[in-house]
Formats: structure tokens, sequence, C-alpha cells
């Protein structure tokens, strides 16, 4: 085509696009129009196909531009920076595309859009622009009539125009391009989660965001980003990865529930965020961010899909505008499916994973004038299932399977069913007032409560997975009294939150500022307790027997342990001039914990003619077959809720089991039988007692007193800070380099109990991390392929990390003022470093096919780190051990992302469209434990006292197998501990259909890990165990969802 005929043909399209804007910017709601500027993923095919009806390549055309922010759309409505530039295709000035409006914010974490008197000063520029293209168009038009006129541009020729997506993100708490945010991120909106294979289970994320990996443990979420995590986070600990939902934050990662519908965004910021986002952002964050309320517009959609495991998926939404100033939401979800662990042992039951989670949010927005805005969200969760226990598999490494050994790692040995539930219910509020343009304020404020219950599968000790040989180890007689032994928990947590935040832009100055207050009250309890070991006990009276009833540590309970957080920051980006940029801010934290906590250990005695009634067979005797015993446990028995316990009368303070000792502390059978709600059905206590209750003794004792009770106070304070600059190279091409740290809030131990009765709680200081990064953001055009790498380089400093330690703490007496006591408690025992190369970006081919890519190396390494082995044992107990130049755990050093995928028109009848994605993910070998396979042992002198320690092949460290060497093949040998993971590749593919009237239906089908590959995803290895938590296993299902 001539040049001339070009120009005319593009302002023809700019005068059409203009116009419609400039119709669209009257709707009092702004409609679907204005948000396709700032947010192209947002109805973009819809508002073009209403606009170019009938015209198929305008309304790709339309898309497109769209999609690539027009100069246009810059001008009536900066947007973030352009990410693509088609072939010809002028850039914006600098200025333009680099300021961002940051007038309204109601998306929880950015930007709503711009106020009245904002847009009738754009609509005047808009009748400006309209009217300058209009004559120039049609003058060129009217010069341009005696040549012919060109035919229009086939589909296909509109679909060889090559395009990369805009991306937004918020992790500065305001709308930016991805391509103008100074550090690392991931965004996926509810759309990519699907076709990516992340479905509605956060785990799967991990398949998507190298480094990032999420675990599940008995309900709760673990995750570690860049090497950077924890496994103890519970209400003494926090998590190292800060989890937001609508930006509002999560300090329980088991209150995360079922969140991936109805979703707009995902966004998962890497590198320590405590100047943005506050405490325990020390690895990074992620935030949850659903669809608000659209005001005028009545819609909805409606998805079903079905699956392998019997996998159902429902889930419904509808937009109800309720006059033209308010609009509700309403999204409802379900979602069930069988175990995919089949039982080693002939018993009908259901294994553990089975889940059935039901969802509802409902949210409104109210917007009254140009100036204020009140955007408020309720939320509920009922989760339900058969838990997610870990499983045993030191047997099985002791006789030489690991995980990759096993022809099924998911057949396992369990010998009841396990349960997990859980209720979630939340509020939150976000109400935005507009002074002007520099500044506005903001409050956010949320409530949140759950209710969690979980009891594990009961398995055979140290028993696990299927293996050759495991079958002689495998008991299968069910009516023993620890045959229903099992580990449950129960914890309530209610937080509350507020944030009163200011903001504004000044033209060069963007800032914020605010106060935030963060509160939590929390209970719990935890108890194994049917592990019942039996010996004499002549010491208390002539013809008794004890057993012991303290499984993992007795009954655990916290009744009122309370958490506040108070904090005030400050957050800025400067422009020094159109290419330069300075950004800084700080954060001043201040942490209180209260830790109410309670423990109690059970002793039952009972005369020696009872035992056969006990245990069903006559005591020390082992090769007569079980009969029927006393039974507890079995299904259907349940813990007292958290904080619903009667009164705890006197125990016993310390272990010296005598007579005298006990005196006065052995009346506790009815504090024993109310730490019960309900009985199993295979429950014989109720008779059991009706017939001995005058012959049983329970003694209790507790580490904390006679009260059974410690109070205990945590308190610290920080400062987290951020300084760094932005400079562009050019219009497309951006270099930054940022300072900034980060922050786990410290915490408290179990507390001691001292000689002269008092209880010392001995706490451990905030983890804290410094992060040096610098990068690069940048498009570029390689003839008509649009690339996009982005490239950061970074240094983590990481200090005081938390690990298991022996504390020796001075406990003078009058006769020994030396003494000390010793005991193994969260310490700041490591110090490590990380060192790291991410390149992520993707390729626009032809046709619409592109190439989405990510590497990242990770090079860790603890530095000063000597700490205790909770793998030694015997003489070994108490081993100090160096960790300097292992590895941190979790970690791997090299992740792969890629994906391929592709939208191609078509026109097969009603099918308008289909599409297709692959997505591989590589991970590098990686350890489970900051041992890293490694083996030690004590050096002694000719008196047996330890004088120091050597590195010994993993196999010469002795381990409490309780099987019989010669029965399981290979000797049993301390390559049970192994912690070692090999690398591995999984495959997520999905493909789908749109047909209908404006794409309103579509079926779509979906593999996940289509390899099939298991793998460990956590492990807790101590001197006795070696317990790991898989992966999913292989998931496929097809989905319809429809449009209205």
């Amino acid at each position: 085509m001539p040049e001339g005929q070009e120009r005319g043909r593009e302002r023809s399209e700019c005068f059409l696009l203009l116009s419609w804007l400039l119709f669209s910017a009257k709707s009092r709601t702004l409609s679907l129009a204005l948000r396709a500027c700032p947010s192209p993923a947002k109805g973009r095919g819809q508002v073009c196909r209403c606009l170019f009806d009938e015209h198929a390549a305008l309304q790709r055309e339309c898309g497109r531009r769209i999609g690539r922010n027009e100069y246009v759309c810059m001008q009536l409505f900066p947007p973030p920076r352009r990410t693509t530039m088609a072939a010809g295709e002028k850039s914006a000035p600098t200025s333009a595309r680099r300021r961002q409006p940051i007038r309204k914010i109601n998306d929880p974490e950015g930007v709503r859009l711009m106020s009245k008197s904002v847009i009738q000063r754009r609509n005047l520029l808009a009748i400006s622009l309209a009217a300058a293209c209009a004559s120039v168009a049609f003058g060129a038009t009217a010069q341009e009539q005696a040549a012919p006129a060109p035919a229009a541009p086939a589909p296909q020729a509109a679909a060889d125009a090559t395009t990369l997506q805009t991306v937004q993100v918020t992790g500065n708490r305001r709308v930016q391009s991805i391509q103008d945010y100074a550090g690392t991120i991931q965004s996926f909106t509810g759309e990519e989660l699907d076709k990516l294979g992340v479905n509605t289970d956060i785990r799967n994320l991990s398949a998507v965001v190298p480094a990032l990996q999420i675990t599940k443990q008995e309900g709760k979420y673990e995750m570690y980003l860049r090497g950077i995590g924890a496994s103890d986070s519970d209400f003494s600990s926090d998590p190292a990865v800060a989890t937001y939902y609508n930006g509002i934050y999560l300090p329980r990662p088991r209150s995360i529930g079922p969140m991936f519908f109805d979703v707009q965004r995902v966004e998962v910021n890497k590198g320590p965020q405590g100047t943005v986002r506050g405490r325990n952002a020390a690895a990074g964050s992620i935030n949850v961010i659903p669809n608000q309320p659209e005001l005028g517009a009545f819609n909805g959609n409606l998805k079903v899909g079905a699956g392998n495991y019997d996998f159902r998926q429902y889930e419904g939404v509808v937009n109800i505008p309720l006059g033209e100033t308010v609009a509700a939401r309403v999204a409802l979800f379900n979602e069930s499916r069988d175990s995919y662990i089949k039982n080693g042992y002939p018993f009908d039951l259901e294994g553990p994973g089975a889940l059935d989670n039901s969802a509802g949010r409902v949210s409104f927005l109210w917007e009254p004038n140009d100036k204020f805005s009140a955007y408020v969200m309720l939320d509920k969760v009922k989760e339900e299932g058969t838990g997610d226990p870990g499983m045993f598999t030191e047997r099985a490494q002791a006789a030489g399977y690991d995980i990759d050994d096993l022809d099924d790692p998911f057949r396992q040995y369990f010998r009841t069913q396990g349960k997990t539930t859980n209720d979630i219910e939340g509020i939150a509020g976000t109400f935005t007032y507009h002074f002007n343009d520099a500044v506005s304020v903001e409050f956010n404020t949320s409530y949140r409560k759950y209710d969690f219950y979980n009891r594990n599968a009961s398995r055979e000790w140290q028993l696990g997975p299927v293996y050759p040989g495991s079958e002689r180890e495998a008991y299968h007689n069910p009516e023993r009294l620890n045959w229903y032994d099992t580990f449950m928990q129960a914890d309530k947590s209610k937080t509350r939150t507020n944030e009163l935040r200011f903001f504004g832009d000044t033209g060069r100055l963007v800032w914020s500022a605010g106060v935030f207050n963060y509160n939590e009250k929390y209970d719990y309890v935890s108890w194994d307790v049917g592990n019942g070991y039996f010996g004499d006990c002549e010491w208390f009276a002539p013809g008794t027997t004890c057993g012991w009833q303290d499984g993992l540590g007795g009954e655990n309970r916290g009744n009122g342990s309370e958490v506040e957080s108070n904090a005030v920051y400050a957050d800025f980006s400067f422009s020094v001039n159109d290419g330069f940029r300075l950004i800084g801010g700080a954060r001043y934290t201040k942490d209180k914990k209260t830790a109410r906590e309670h423990h109690v250990k059970y002793q039952f005695v009972i005369p020696d003619g009872l035992f056969e009634d006990f245990f069903g067979q006559p005591p020390n005797t082992t090769t007569n077959p079980w009969t029927t015993g006393l039974v507890i446990l079995s299904p259907g028995f349940r813990l007292q809720a958290p904080g619903n316990r009667m009164p705890t009368p006197t125990v016993c303070t310390n272990n010296d089991w005598t007579p005298a000792a006990t005196a006065g502390c052995n009346n506790g059978i009815d504090y024993f039988l109310n730490g019960f709600s309900s009985l199993g059905y295979k429950d014989n206590w109720g008779a059991f007692l009706d017939t001995y209750r005058d012959q049983i003794d329970v003694i209790m004792r507790s580490d904390y007193g006679p009260t059974a009770t410690s109070v205990n106070v945590y308190e610290d304070s920080f400062v987290d800070w951020r300084a760094g600059a932005e400079y562009d190279l050019d219009d497309d091409k951006m270099l930054y380099a940022t300072v900034s740290t980060g922050t786990r809030s410290g915490g408290l131990n179990r507390p001691m109990r001292l000689a002269d009765g008092t209880n010392l709680s001995v706490t451990f200081k905030p983890e804290k991390l410094t992060s040096y990064e610098v990068g690069l953001k940048s498009d570029w055009k390689f003839g008509d392929v649009p690339v996009r790498l982005n490239a950061a380089l970074f240094y983590y400093d990481y200090q005081d990390k938390v690990l298991q330690n022996m504390i020796d703490v001075p406990t003078p007496t009058p006769d020994n003022p030396n003494a000390v006591t010793r005991n193994v408690l969260n310490d700041n025992a490591a110090n490590a470093s990380v060192l790291g190369l991410e390149l992520e970006g993707q390729v626009g081919f032809a046709h619409g096919l592109n190439l989405g890519y990510n590497f990242t190396y990770l090079d860790t390494e603890f530095k000063d780190s000597d700490v205790l082995d909770t793998r030694a044992r015997g003489a070994d107990a108490g081993l100090i051990v160096p960790l300097d130049g292992n590895r941190l755990p979790n970690t791997s050093k090299y992740n792969v992302n890629l994906n391929l995928s592709q939208t191609v028109d078509v026109n097969w009848g009603s099918v308008s469209s289909f599409d297709w994605t692959v997505n591989l993910a590589y991970r590098s070998d990686y350890f489970l434990t900051a041992y890293n396979s490694r083996g030690f042992k004590g050096v002694y002198d000719g008196g047996g006292n330890r004088v120091g320690v050597v590195e010994v092949p993993l196999s010469e460290m002795g381990f409490n197998n309780g099987s019989n060497p010669a029965q399981i093949g290979p000797p049993a040998n301390g390559s049970a501990m192994r912690d070692t993971v090999g690398g591995f590749t999984t495959l997520n593919v999905s493909a789908g259909l749109n047909f209908g009237e404006e794409e309103r239906f579509r079926i779509d089908g979906f593999v996940s890990n289509l390899t099939d590959e298991a793998y460990s995803g956590k492990g807790f290895i101590n001197e006795s165990v070696n317990i790991r938590y898989l992966n999913t296993p292989r998931m496929f299902g097809v989905r319809f969802s429809a449009k209205f």
C-alpha cells in the first residue's frame, strides 16, 4: 500500500477509536471501553466485537491496538508502559509512557478509574484529537479517492501481526506495567491459571513460578521462594512468604483455603517486600486478587468440570447493578475429589488426599460521586477431606527404596481414615476518598477467622509406602489399643487488620504513607492420645502396671494466645527527569506475642490383672495372636475444641515417679476424659470404665509446674527499608538497581522449667534479609518478532536464620551456682547467602504463537552455622555439627519454566477460535533439610567424653529403625536419613474451543503432571523418622463454561 494510503487508513481507524472512547467516556459507569486501555485483558474482545460488528479484521485490529496501548490511549488515559510495537509503529514520548495515574485506588492493590473532573479534561483532549484525526483522515481519503480502494486485509493477515501481552502488576501498591516495575514479579489472570494447569490449587503455582515451592502439611501451607522460607510457621513463629487476599494480610497459611475462583489475577513478588508489604515478607509475597463488581453491568458466568479420581467442580458468578452507583458480585464454588492414595492393607478405607471444598464470596462496590468509593467483600469457606499427612519412608529407605525406586509411591499403608475440616469466614473493606491528584486517603479494614481440625490417618510406625518385603512388616489386626494411634490437632484464629494510607501523585513525586495495625487471638490443641507404653509400676503400688500416654509431647493447648503488630511507613518514587527516577521508603514495626500455653502428660496405673483387658494379650507375649482389648480413637473420636476445657487439677511437676512425688496428682481421670468431645464408634471406653474405673489411677504431670500453664511474652521492633534508582535507556528499556530488606518476625519457644520452680521462655530474634538487585526490563523487535527480555542479578545476605539448636540456659542452684539446663529450642543459629540470576520474558511469533520463558539460577550457602543434629542418637545425642557450605533446604540450583501457547481464529461453524498451552517446569536436585544428606559422628576421648565431631558416610549414622534387618532384605542403616530429592520435570497441557455468539461458550481439557512424576515436596527427618510429603499425581479433566 502506498505510504499516503497507509497513513490515511491508520488515521481513519484512529478517528473510529477516538470516537468510540469519547462516546464511552460519557457513561456514568465508564463501561468496559474506558477499562480497556489500562486493563486490556478485561473485556477487550467483547468491546471490539460490539464496536466493529461484522468487521472481523477491524475487530482483531481493535483488540491488538488496545492491547498495545496505542498512542491515543496513552494520551487519554496514561497507562503502564507499552510492551509491544508493531512494525513501523512510533512509540510514545518517554514522559507519557512513564507517568502513571494513581488517582483512585480500590482495585485492592491498584488503581480504579479516574475522577469525573479528570475525565472531563480528557474528554476535551479527546474532542481535539478526534477532530484533528477526522480532518486529516477525511482529507487524506478525499485526496486518494482516485486511487483504487485497497482490498480488505484477509483475516489471516491480521493474525500474522505479532504482539506481546501487556501485564499489569501492583507490587508497589499502584498499577504499573510489569515492564515499569523495578523488581521481579509474575502475574497470572484467572484464565491463565486454568490454561497453565494451576487450576484451583495454590500449590500448583510451584509449576509456573520458578524457585517457588508450596507444600501442605496437615492443613498448613509452607512456602519457600528463592530458598527463603520456614517450616515452623505456627502461633509462636511466622512464615517468610507473606500471603494476601484482596490485599489483606493473612498471618496463618491455614486460612488461605480455596481462593482461585473468579480471580482477576494472582501476583508473586520475589525478593523482600518489607517496606511496601510489611512483616513476614522477607522472601516475597503472594497476592490473590478476586474480581470486583462492575457498575452498570449485569453479567455472569457458569463453569462445570469433571476428571479423574471422581473430580467435580462447579462455579457460578453473577454481577448485579443496584442502581447507577452500586453493584454487587456473587461467586460460588465447589470442588470435590476422591483420594489418589491406595491402601496397602486389604481395608476399604478412603486414603489421604480426598477433598470436598465449598466457598462463596459476595462483594459490593459503591461510588456515589467522583471522589468517594467503598468496596466491601465477604467470603465463607468450608473445607473437608481426609487430610494431608506425611508418609513414613524410613523402613523403605533403609531397605534401599527411595521414592524414585518405588513402582507406585502413592500405594501406602494406613490403618484408619484421616479427617480434616476447616471453616473460614472473612469480611474486608476498602474506603477511598480522592481530594485531588496530589492527595488521596484509603482505609482498609478486615476481620477473618478460621476453625480447623485435623486427624491423621493412622499408620504402622515407620512403615509408609508399599515396597518389596514390606508385607512382612505390615500387621493386619485392627483390634488392639494402639491400632488407632494417631496425631490430632485443632486450632482457631481470629484476626483483625486496620490500615490508614495516604497517597498521591504530584507529577514528579509518587508517594504513600500510612499506619498499620494487626491483632490475632489464637487457641489450639494437639494430642497424640493413643500412644501407650506399659511397664512395671511397683514403685507406685505393688502389683501394678504403668502406661504412658505422652506420645508427641502429650496434650498441648494454647488458650487465649495473642499477637499484636503495629507499623508506620512511607514510600516514594521521584522523577529527577523524564528518564531517571529515585525510589525509597522505610517501615517501622513493633511486634508483641503473648503465649498462654498448657501442657499435660498422662500415666495410667492399672492392676497387673487388667493387662489382658487393656491389650488383649498377656504381658510380654509376642507370639500369641492379638485379641480385642481396649479400643480408643476409632472413627468418630474427636478432641475437645480449643478453649473448651474443665479447670486443670494439680499436676506433678517433674519426672521423679515415686509415691511421694505423685501424691496429690493422681486424680486426673475426669480431666483426661474431658479432653474428648466424642468417642469413636468402635471405642469401648464406656463399657471399660463402667467395669474398671475404681481400679484405675491417672497421674498427670507437666513441665510447666502444678498449674500446667505458662504465660510468656515476646516483644521486639525492627525497621525495613529500600532504596533504588530507575533509568530509561529508551522507551522500551529500563535499568534498575535496588537495595531492600525484609524481616521474618521472631518468636517464642516452649518454656523451660527451672530448678527454682519458675518457667523460663527463651525467645528467638527476627530473621533479617538484605537484598541487592540490579536488573533490566526490555522489549525488542527482531524483524516482525517482538521479544521481551527481563533480567535480574541479585544477592541476599540472610542473617539469624532460625533452626533447631541445643541451648544452654544458666540455672544456678545454691549447691551448684554454675549449673546449666540444656534444651533443644528454635534458635538464630545460622547465616546464609543467596546469589541468583533470573531471566524471563516472552517471544511473540506469527499466527498467535507465544513462548514464555523463565530461568532462575540459585547458588545458596550456609555460613557460620553450627547447629544441633536432630538425627543423632545414643551417645551422639546433642551433637553440634557444622553446616558451612551446605545449600539451603528446598532450593534447586537450576529452575526452568517454558510455556508455549497459541490462539487461532477459525470459522468452524459456531466455533470461532481454539487455543492450546503447554507448560514445562524443571527443577534440579535439592535437599529437604539443612544437613544435605551428610553424616556426622562424635569423637570421644578415653574417658568417653566428646571432644569433637567428624563427617562420616550417612550410612554410618545409627538410626532408630524399629524393624528387623533380616526381615526387610538389605541391612537397615543410616541411608534411612537420606534427604536428597533428584531433579525432575513436570508437564501440564491444556486445550480449548471458544464458540457461540461473542464466544460465550468454552470447553477445554487439561492434564496436570502429564508424566505422573512423584517427588518429595517436604521432609521431616530426625533420629526416628523420615517423613515425606508428596506432590499430587497426574490429574486430568474437562471443563465447560458459559458467559451471560
